[in-house]
């Protein structure tokens, strides 16, 4: 004995096969007062509405369920659940949207998930799940791309499987290839590297970081660089800036214009100025030291300070102090 339920199925289908030719022009709807089920392209409804192609509409609430791509709804509204084969278009759409080519609007509000990607030219606001991708003008909420997210500014969670590209983001951002944008604001990981020109929060490159303007903490697996770096930085093989502001570590090496704070590397450290502290093997800064510096070999141009290791150079030392062995001292 065949059921009511899976008998709906089979009703929703006739009827949307042999109604076809009204569907494309108008709607055949069980309703009063535009509530009800509707079966076609109703331009105003709320229920349940079954149609083939979306076009023109101009505001739906309930359950709307459409097959193939539509066409240009510029006004058009749909609130509520929203399913399609397609895709979808509209101005706005709030609620649960579920297509399985694409999903898209001119802002979408709520929950987003589609196959191939979601969309939209003005904002995405909540959930959005694209299998390839979701992109948009402004993205605020949760994010995920399978292979990317991209869009003008994202406010919120990001991930895509490939990276994350936009001009501004706030908030976390992961991409497992990389991350970049103009500002970054928050916390990002790229599997091979993060990129901005203005980078503040806390960042992990498995290759490296780096930016115009990097404040916080970054950490890169190969190194850190930059035009000015802020904060706690280190790098496997090394970081350089122009300038260095905070703690820097390097596996290798450092070099920098100007550096003002602490820096330790295992083999060499650089720079043309340096304040506070420096430590590595070979330790060089070409003009003014001010602090203190360790290594095995320390050169200073013009030391104010310490100088601790096996051989110590103070260029603005006496002759006979400017060479000295353990230690050197120009205060």
């Amino acid at each position: 004995m065949v059921t009511s339920r899976r008998l709906l199925p089979v009703v929703i289908v006739a009827v949307l096969v042999f109604a076809a030719p009204e569907a494309l022009a108008g709607s055949l709807d069980l309703a009063y007062h535009n509530v009800g089920v509707s079966f076609g392209n109703s331009k105003k409804f709320t229920g349940l509405r079954f149609n083939l192609v979306d076009e023109r509409i101009e505001r739906i609430n309930g359950l709307n369920f459409t097959v193939w791509k539509p066409g240009k709804s510029p006004d058009g509204t749909i609130n509520g659940l929203s399913l399609a084969l397609v895709g979808t278009d509209a101005a706005e759409m709030n609620g649960l949207n579920l297509a399985v080519i694409g999903a898209s609007a001119d802002r979408l509000t709520g929950i987003n998930v589609s196959l191939i990607g979601v969309a939209a030219k003005e904002r995405v606001a909540g959930i959005a799940i694209g299998g390839i991708g979701v992109g948009g003008g402004r993205l605020s909420g949760i994010m995920i791309g399978g292979i990317g997210v991209g869009a003008d500014r994202v406010k919120g969670v990001a991930a895509g499987l490939i990276g994350v590209g936009a001009d501004e983001v706030d908030g976390v951002a992961l991409g497992l290839v990389g991350v970049g944008a103009d500002t970054l604001r928050g916390l990002g990981f790229g599997g091979i590297g993060i990129g901005g020109d203005k980078i503040h929060g806390v960042f992990i490159g498995g290759i490296g970081v780096g930016g115009d303007d990097v404040k916080g903490i970054g950490i890169g697996g190969i190194g850190v660089g930059g035009e000015e770096l802020t904060g706690f930085f280190a790098g496997g093989v090394g970081c350089g800036a122009d300038d260095v502001t905070g703690v820097a570590i390097g596996g290798l090496g450092i070099g920098a214009d100007t550096v003002r704070g602490a820096a330790l590397s295992a083999v060499f450290f650089q720079a043309s100025d340096a304040k506070w502290f420096t430590g590595a093997a070979f330790n060089r800064v070409r003009h003014d030291m001010v602090g203190v510096q360790i290594g095995i070999v320390n050169i200073a141009g013009n030391l104010r300070g310490v100088q601790l290791g096996v051989l110590n150079v103070a260029g603005n030392n006496p002759a006979w102090a400017r060479f000295l062995p353990l230690v050197n001292i120009h205060l």
